[in-house]
């Protein structure tokens, strides 16, 4: 029997903060490891990691590998590559060595080119390098829609047979129990949408804030989730309404009750690779509204609703559609949930299967 060939995943997100990369990171390895682990692809698969996560990874279902003795980025770029040589290692979160070749890597998308003022000068350079080393000669890149293959290739990231798509699968917020007592902490007993609460420029919140301060959803509340608070926002310059609310940061199963009840979840981005939030809010029934733009339509199909990105007229008309209108938004709400029903972790460790097949051919 041949020996298996093995994926040596870089697991250096498992130190790091909960961002919705190194979710995808953790969920994809998961599957990964639950796929690998039935014996039928022909793969082995690790997950080496610095000596700095050894003890906080402890109990962790994944087959976990210590290596080298430096820790960070350093561990990264010097003591990683030397395993390039037993398999093929593998970064799931717009990472990879400098030196070497044969490595896969995910970009989730080109947002470092295409909208660099959403990111300060050192992290848009240090980005940009990893992602042009990530598609280098020799080098495979994973990434997330089409749209960002599309857009990879159009800066010259990789080459089209050496490029390929793998959509996010469905996060724990789909799944868990919805913790509903945030409901009723931050007040809320009418209607409201959801959206992401983020200054970067391509998310585009600015035409929310306007469309919420029109007359016609004085009566609907805009719920904003993560980092960023009304200060920072007025400190950028935005007018906030009196019909926002900042939720800050929630949990999984928080998230997953605010999504639940709400009559929509917003998503006015320019660009997106993925658009994880409108499939989360599809998958507790909340319609989604989007911008016809990047990843977007790609994800939520005929399941949501569009309106321009600099319009704030159409965004009111969109929302205030799915409150006079219960049964249009029900029948919204049920292609949404089959639709995100489509998205799964278990397809898409099945692709990456795939694709490593097609790169790296048994001998």
């Amino acid at each position: 029997m041949a020996t298996p060939r093995k994926i040596i995943v870089n697991g250096r997100f498992l130190g790091g903060p909960k961002t919705a990369v190194n979710s995808v990171a953790h969920d994809l390895t998961t599957a990964l490891v639950n796929l690998v682990g039935k014996g039928t692809t022909g793969w082995s698969i690790e997950v080496a990691i610095p000596q700095s996560l050894a003890e906080a990874t402890k109990g962790k279902a994944l087959p976990l590998r210590v290596v080298g003795q430096r820790n960070g980025i350093a561990w990264e770029q010097t003591d990683l590559p030397h395993l390039r040589h037993e398999g093929v290692v593998t970064g799931f979160f717009n990472t990879v060595p400098l030196w070497g070749r044969g490595y896969v890597t995910m970009l989730h998308d080109a947002h470092v080119f295409t909208t660099p003022a959403s990111y300060g000068r050192p992290t848009r350079v240090w980005r940009q390098v990893l992602s042009r080393r990530a598609g280098a000669k020799g080098n495979r890149v994973l990434t997330v829609s089409d749209y960002s293959r599309e857009t990879l290739l159009r800066w010259r990231i990789g080459e089209a047979d050496s490029l390929g798509v793998v959509p996010n699968g469905l996060g724990a917020v789909g799944f868990l129990p919805a913790e509903s007592g945030i409901i009723e902490k931050l007040g809320l007993s009418g209607p409201y949408a959801v959206a992401l609460s983020s200054l970067l420029a391509h998310k585009n919140i600015g035409v929310l804030l306007r469309a919420f301060a029109q007359p016609a959803l004085s009566g609907v509340t805009l719920v904003l989730v993560g980092k960023s608070g009304r200060e920072a926002f007025e400190a950028a310059g935005y007018s906030v309404p009196a019909n926002v609310i900042f939720a800050g940061f929630v949990t999984d199963g928080e998230l997953a009750a605010l999504y639940q009840s709400a009559l929509c979840v917003c998503m006015p981005s320019t660009e997106e690779g993925f658009g994880l939030p409108a499939l989360e809010g599809m998958a507790r029934g909340a319609p989604a509204v989007i911008a016809p733009c990047a990843a977007l339509p790609e994800v939520v199909g005929d399941a949501g609703l569009t309106a321009s990105p600099t319009d704030p007229a159409q965004w009111a008309a969109a929302i205030c559609a799915l409150r006079d209108n219960p049964a249009m938004r029900q029948a919204l709400a049920e292609k949404g949930r089959l639709r995100s029903g489509a998205f799964t972790w278990a397809a898409a460790a099945q692709k990456v299967i795939s694709l490593y097949d097609g790169w790296f051919p048994a001998r």
